[in-house]
């Protein structure tokens, strides 16, 4: 395999000035503060120079701290009877006591008062709206533990 040879008749030397690097804008270090470099020329406008930080010594870091968790508690409390119960009594309704099936199924602490709303008020479509409201609002929260 043979390498190609360098003619430096094809390739002649360059005439003229060589091109200058240009330096982009911005701040730039000088004489102890920050001054400002247009592209061309340094501008009037400085500024201190930030202050610098002294490297820590290997061991005196900053400290680890573990990573802190917290645990809401609610009153959420599922019973696999009453959930079995409330779904049986749902299908058999034909959906009407469905807002007592979710309650029961979302372990809301208040699943019979929604049950109760449900059965007596259902049958008026802004009582079984309410029901299905109650049945879906956040559980209440318990108690807060911090580890």
């Amino acid at each position: 395999m043979s390498h190609p040879t360098f003619d430096a008749d094809s390739h002649p030397e360059p005439t003229g000035p060589l091109p200058v690097p240009v330096t982009p804008a911005g701040w730039y270090p000088l004489s102890g503060e920050l001054r400002y470099w247009d592209g061309h020329q340094w501008t009037e406008h400085g500024q201190p120079a930030p202050a610098q930080q002294r490297p820590v010594p290997y061991g005196y870091g900053p400290v680890h701290q573990p990573q802190r968790y917290t645990a809401v508690l609610t009153d959420a409390r599922t019973n696999a009877v009453e959930v079995t119960l409330a779904w049986i009594v749902t299908v058999l309704t034909l959906g009407y006591m469905l807002p007592w099936a979710v309650a029961a199924s979302r372990g809301k602490s208040n699943s019979w008062a929604v049950g109760l709303v449900n059965f007596l008020l259902g049958w008026t479509l802004i009582g079984w709206v309410a029901a299905l409201i109650m049945a879906c609002m956040a559980h209440q929260v318990a108690a807060v533990r911090n580890y």
